[in-house]
């Protein structure tokens, strides 16, 4: 089935989003500025405070303190994907087993006749090859030619965008119950390119298509979407296990969660730097986002009724997964849940030619993911008066600053370089008789700290990581106040 029509009408479809009032929203003076600011403030607490009378006493003990917050943060997420890494290897020996007992193996075979699953994904000017790696890991999934169709959202943008999709059909559209690619036209008022805009287009523009497809039966299924990236590769039970986990909630939990996969990322041949931020980013699946119920990443699955409750994804963002929990949580007025499906998904790292285009491309990365976190807390702040309690906005809002703002951004600056800032400034400002802690017992303290940050295989990795998320951030945000990047940053509250 084809949508496809590079003539489609921009108004065929309403995109969920106030034009006019996203052109009136204020675009210099944004929420996320103050969010930079409290990183600063904080990361600048060594510097100022053994200058400050009666406060430079407390100096050694706030730094342990704090060090010590660290140290406990990364000892609990830890734990937290040591659990998750257990239940992976639970449900795989358990999957083992059943393969050897027939009868049980053909029993969970089959995926349930009134649920039919929706996968979205969207390209731009990825390689084909990359996008046919993710439809063949579809292909593999249990009855895909009769549970499964898939929506490819294309920008009009996109080169040579009529061969790719003829391509894709010629190999695909067999092999799943529908396939639908679509066409984002560029220039809608209120968006900005990338993929929520595009993203956005091509659900509402699928599900319609659905909708009207007579012979579908839309309204005799219920609908479980999934979110990916074109880089994505699934378990070959990827929608067997979503589905068993969906059917295990009643009605109104189905309807409030969103599943998440734990990611990896391909570490073929990969620079050291990419390398080290996909481990690390792996580990704050399983020991943050998801135990934190902070957001989903990547690719996630949640009910076409919350997607379409939740108003899809929002236009006039950049990062659709990260703005993902929140944006739900608002829109539905109800808590929304991160629920884990214990099996892993693969995901492609940042690429380049040589080695110089690999930083490039590493460093974008970071500034996206940089800029979505900015953005999130701009629209959370915006948004908070919809929350549906002050007690889960406040809870949610912590967490979030916790790991975006401390976890990523400081801990690891805080904890390596804060200890050696305060004796060399000890030794400037005027003398003062610390309490409680002496220099010499406050250097004892921070070498043991840094041991265990070693132990956490977080000292190196997240030390970069933080440094490159606070400049990238910084440079990022400076620069729109100056106004260069206004269309590429402007974001609608």
């Amino acid at each position: 089935m084809d949508s496809s029509s590079p003539s489609s009408s921009r108004n065929s479809l309403d995109t969920g989003i106030d034009a006019a009032k996203l052109e009136a929203a204020n675009r210099y003076v944004r929420w996320n500025l103050l969010f930079l600011l409290i990183i600063f403030t904080f990361l600048l607490f060594p510097i100022w405070m053994p200058f400050t009378p009666y406060v430079n006493q407390v100096t050694n003990v706030f730094i342990i303190i704090i060090i010590g917050l660290f140290q406990l943060i990364w000892l609990v997420a830890t734990i937290c994907a040591i659990r998750r890494t257990l239940a992976i290897n639970s449900r795989n020996k358990l999957k083992l087993a059943k393969a050897q007992d027939v009868e049980s193996s053909d029993a969970t075979a089959n995926c349930s006749a009134n649920i039919r699953h929706i996968v979205a994904m969207t390209l731009y000017k990825e390689p084909m090859s990359v996008l046919q790696t993710t439809l063949d890991s579809l292909v593999e999934q249990k009855n895909a030619k009769s549970c499964l169709s898939v929506i490819i959202g294309m920008e009009c943008r996109t080169p040579d965008k009529e061969i790719k999709r003829d391509e894709v059909y010629a190999k695909y559209e067999n092999k799943f119950l529908r396939l639908i690619v679509t066409f984002h036209p560029s220039g809608v008022p209120g968006e900005i390119s990338g993929k929520c805009s595009n993203m956005n287009y091509a659900c509402r523009q699928g599900l319609q298509i659905l909708r009207q497809d007579v012979e579908y039966n839309y309204e005799k299924h219920e609908h479980i979407f999934t979110n990916c990236d074109c880089d994505a590769v699934f378990d070959p039970e990827y929608m067997l296990e979503l589905e068993t986990e969906y059917l295990k909630l009643d009605s109104a939990d189905r309807h409030s969660s969103i599943w998440q996969s734990i990611i990896i990322y391909k570490r073929d041949s990969m620079p050291f730097f990419v390398d080290i931020t996909g481990v690390l980013r792996t580990f704050f699946f399983m020991g943050v986002l998801i135990p934190w119920n902070i957001n989903p990443m990547s690719h996630y699955s949640l009910s076409v009724k919350l997607l379409e409750e939740g108003a899809f994804t929002h236009p006039a963002y950049q990062m659709e997964d990260i703005i993902a929990l929140i944006r739900y949580t608002i829109m539905t007025r109800r808590e929304i849940r991160i629920r884990p499906l214990n099996l892993i998904s693969i995901n492609g790292p940042t690429s380049g030619a040589n080695y110089a285009d690999e930083i490039r491309e590493w460093a974008l990365q970071i500034r996206r993911w940089s800029i979505g976190a900015g953005e999130v807390f701009h629209y959370f702040i915006v948004k908070t008066y919809r929350m549906p309690g002050l007690y889960l906005s406040i809870s949610w809002a912590t967490r979030f600053f916790i790991y975006y703002g401390l976890v990523l951004c400081a801990s690891a600056i805080v904890s390596v370089v804060s200890p050696i800032i305060v004796q060399l400034i000890n030794g400037f400002a005027t003398e003062h008789d610390p309490l409680f802690i002496s220099d010499s017992l406050f250097s004892t303290i921070c070498f043991i700290f840094l041991g265990t940050q070693y132990a956490f295989c977080s000292s190196p990795p997240s030390l970069s990581a933080g440094i490159s998320l606070c400049l990238v951030m910084a440079r990022a945000i400076i620069t729109k106040v100056l106004g260069v990047l206004q269309e590429d940053y402007c974001i609608g509250s």
